[in-house]
């Protein structure tokens, strides 16, 4: 029989679901909005946590609008289109809020969050080849993809590119004839056509003024007008000899430290996207290390040992959602560094990143939280850092 429940919703999950409680345990309810009382289904049990759909709306937010969509609700990749854009912001905010106090352990930590533009946004998108040759996007929880006729969140050119494509029956046989055979492909666009994995190899993007170059099938930010304020609020008032880009990618921070650094030093594992940095940063002011952050810190180490390093005026680290690791923390702790400007696309591990750096005297001068993804539950967060007091270069 049906495990049928009258649940109500007291906040958001990271991942877009509201969260509800029964009986002492969290229950996970998409497309929900806090301050809802809906009967639910359970449709999943475990020991901490339940899983529910929603029935029937009994008591509908305020902040419920009409998702523009069609395939809002099928499609995996918006799981917000439900909620008013302000709203939005304001409950991400709090899961930040809540990272912060609970797991950083700084409550009280003020920060400042970053609209971007809700709809048509996205310059970077990953199509997949439907059951009938079309193009499209993974369904929630399924390994199937459905046929996008047009994305909301896409940049128009990409929105525009799919609403034709879709229009013929089996699009994806005449792309595969010149791609192979491939099941999912990266398409790019800014302000002109779209470029297309397979078709081709590279990307370019203006960022800030300044163009880059990097590989299609590689990392690069997918909203450009909200990586242009990022980028500006990382390095603005920056200057010194010598800087350190950890996580490097294609250079996109690294090209603006070179304009006001004598030196630059760029740490990157992936090889494609350090040869794509070579193109992006000014020649003969950049090192391009093309290793482990972890290694080249060992290595740095190692120098500092010896008395054959210098210090670094600045560091701007952007690692992966896994954050900064224990060894890297560490090294910020202990090496002569004038200042840290840390990206994060995960506000857990970055919480854990920043209460570990400011228990050992690191200061937060700023924070910001950076609305990239709208109308999912993702969001990217800068913080710019001071360290203790003992270890200042200057900067």
């Amino acid at each position: 029989m049906a495990d049928r429940r009258i649940l109500n919703v007291e906040k958001l999950a990271s991942g877009g679901d509201g969260i509800a409680f029964s009986n002492g345990q969290a229950v996970f309810i998409p497309f929900s909005i806090p301050g809802e009382s809906l009967s639910c289904e359970i449709i999943e049990e475990n020991t901490d946590f339940l899983r529910a759909v929603p029935l029937e709306i009994l008591k509908p937010s305020p902040f419920r609008v009409e998702a523009p969509c069609p395939l809002f609700g099928i499609c995996g990749g918006c799981s917000l289109q439900h909620i008013a854009y302000s709203r939005q912001l304001e409950l991400k905010g709090q899961i930040f809020n809540e990272s912060l106090a609970r797991t950083a352990k700084l409550p009280g930590q003020e920060f400042r969050l970053v609209a971007s533009e809700p709809y048509s946004y996205r310059n970077r998108v990953e199509l997949h080849v439907t059951d009938d040759n079309g193009f499209g996007y993974m369904e929630g929880a399924s390994d199937k993809a459905t046929r996008a006729h047009g994305c909301p969140i896409a940049a128009k050119p990409i929105s525009d590119w799919l609403k034709t494509q879709n229009r013929k029956s089996k699009p994806a046989k005449e792309l595969q004839a010149r791609i192979g055979p491939r099941g999912r492909f990266v398409v790019f666009a800014q302000s002109s056509p779209p470029v297309i994995e397979g078709l081709d190899a590279k990307a370019q993007a203006q960022v800030g003024g300044r163009l880059y170059h990097f590989p299609l099938s590689h990392f690069f930010q997918s909203n450009l007008a909200m990586t242009e304020l990022l980028v500006k609020k990382a390095l603005s008032g920056l200057s010194g000899s010598r800087a350190l880009d950890l996580y490097a990618g294609a250079g996109l921070f690294a090209a603006g430290l070179a304009e006001t650094f004598r030196e630059v030093t760029l740490v990157e594992s992936d090889k494609q996207s350090l040869e794509a940095a070579r193109e992006n940063v000014s020649p003969g002011k950049a090192r391009f290390i093309p290793t482990q952050v972890e290694e080249w810190i060992q290595a740095e180490s190692a120098r500092s040992r010896r008395g054959t390093s210098t210090a670094i005026d600045w560091v701007v680290a952007d690692p992966p959602r896994s954050g900064l690791s224990s060894s890297t923390r560490t090294w910020l702790k202990t090496a002569p560094i004038g200042g840290l400007s840390y990206v994060s696309c995960n506000h857990a591990t970055m919480a854990r990143d920043l209460g570990d750096l400011c228990s050992s005297g690191w200061r937060i001068d700023s924070l910001d939280v950076f609305d990239f993804y709208p109308q999912t539950g993702h969001i990217e967060a800068m913080a710019r850092l001071a360290p203790p007091k003992v270890l200042s270069t200057g900067g």
